[in-house]
């Protein structure tokens, strides 16, 4: 009897500690913690055009996604070219095994080390889970 009482006090002035804490948090730490948060990081892509001609860039790009719906295409402009990059490869193998592929259909492809988009992830639309067949 006597331990459960002290249990009981024990558990009642803990918790009046506990609630009584106060914790204060700079504003600055919540900008500093924004501000590292970022939705990219280095890896890998590879130039499949140039040409300071928007439109020849362009035909590539249409040409690309027709074949790699699936994979991102940015087109930037450094002058005096329009860039066409493709892809947002981690390693720099994941980037070679992919130009190889592209080998046949744009051969002039160059592997660029930037910063690159996280990965998308990709949901499908509906799952058929089914319950597994009672055992007899």
């Amino acid at each position: 009897m006597k331990k459960s009482l002290t249990l009981v006090i024990l558990s009642i002035i803990s918790t009046n500690l506990l609630s009584q804490v106060n914790v204060v948090v700079d504003e600055r730490v919540d900008l500093k913690v924004k501000g590292k948060v970022s939705k990219s990081l280095p890896g890998f892509r590879i130039q499949i055009a140039f040409d300071a001609d928007k439109d020849a860039v362009d035909d590539v790009r249409k040409k690309f996604v027709g074949l790699y719906p699936k994979t991102d295409t940015y087109l930037t402009f450094e002058a005096p070219n329009f860039n066409l990059r493709v892809g947002d490869f981690r390693t720099q193998i994941e980037a070679e095994k992919f130009r190889e592929k592209l080998a046949g259909e744009f051969p002039i492809s160059i592997i660029h080390k930037e910063n690159i988009n996280l990965p998308r992830i990709e949901q499908n639309e509906t799952k058929n889970v089914s319950s597994p067949e009672p055992s007899n």
